[in-house]
């Protein structure tokens, strides 16, 4: 019978590869966590869940004192959002939630976490860091990632994605948001509530797809009476940077004729 390093390995240490690691540490597996990043937690600890809800909160809380004369309290005059405050907010509630997400308490738990990017060398094996890992069993917890789409123009155009955008320096003042899923409604509405311009795009005739039309009317009507624009079955065809061109623009109006 071969003779392998670990009982079991798991590759990504998000949500589901620290389930995994969990449970089978303290059944007494062999256990090998392998994780790209430099911290555990993956998407929903950085980029996801917990970014997500406390931007929510924040947009909430927000809109709520803007609204305060619907609760019989008195009106406020607010000051624009700072959103590097917001984002301090985030990066504040991460901070707090790491030391349940980190190596130290997955290794007291039993397993062992090294940190690089794996490759298979056969379907026991990988190679990381100078050094071979094999393992009788493997779990691929690898997560997903943010698909761009293939639309003209916008591989030369800036653009964001839940990599970026709880971590911006500034409040746009407009922002173009591609889908009507949960997540580009969530996102719609909270940086609508913190004064972004914000246009929803899906090429669906209504929101959230898969619930009833009559559910997703609802929201968006809720989310229209916020401010928030719809252009449903709407394709992007094309984008293009009209602030590098406007900036062209204006030096070429700047050079002087011959």
């Amino acid at each position: 019978m071969p003779n392998y390093d670990y009982d079991i390995g798991i590759i990504g240490g998000g949500a589901g590869g620290l389930t995994v690691t969990a449970g089978a540490a303290q059944l007494g597996a062999k256990t090998l966590l392998v994780e790209k990043e430099n911290e555990l937690g993956g998407d929903c600890l950085h980029f996801g869940c917990v970014p997500s809800k406390t931007l929510i909160k924040s947009a909430h809380v927000y809109h709520l004192i803007k609204n305060s004369r619907k609760f019989g309290l008195p009106a406020m005059d607010l000051p624009p959002v700072d959103f590097r405050e917001i984002s301090k907010r985030i990066r504040s509630v991460i901070a707090t939630i790491q030391p349940h997400d980190s190596k130290e308490r997955f290794c007291k738990l039993g397993a062992q976490v090294e940190f690089g990017q794996p490759t298979f060398t056969d379907e026991h094996s990988i190679r990381m860091n100078g050094n071979t890992y094999s393992a009788r069993a493997w779990v691929l917890a690898t997560g997903s990632s943010s698909v761009i789409p293939p639309i003209k123009g916008l591989d030369k155009t800036p653009h964001i994605t839940n990599k970026e955008i709880f971590y911006l320096d500034r409040l746009p003042e407009s922002m173009v948001i591609l889908g009507g899923g949960p997540i580009g409604c969530e996102m719609s509405q909270a940086f609508n509530r913190l004064g972004t311009r914000v246009y929803l795009v899906d090429m669906a005739p209504q929101i959230l797809g898969k619930e009833d039309p009559d559910m997703a009317d609802l929201v968006r009507d809720v989310l229209s009476s916020e401010g928030v624009k719809f252009y449903l079955n709407s394709a992007v065809e094309e984008v293009n940077d009209l602030g590098k061109k406007r900036s062209e623009l204006k030096q070429k109006r700047e050079i002087p004729s011959a």
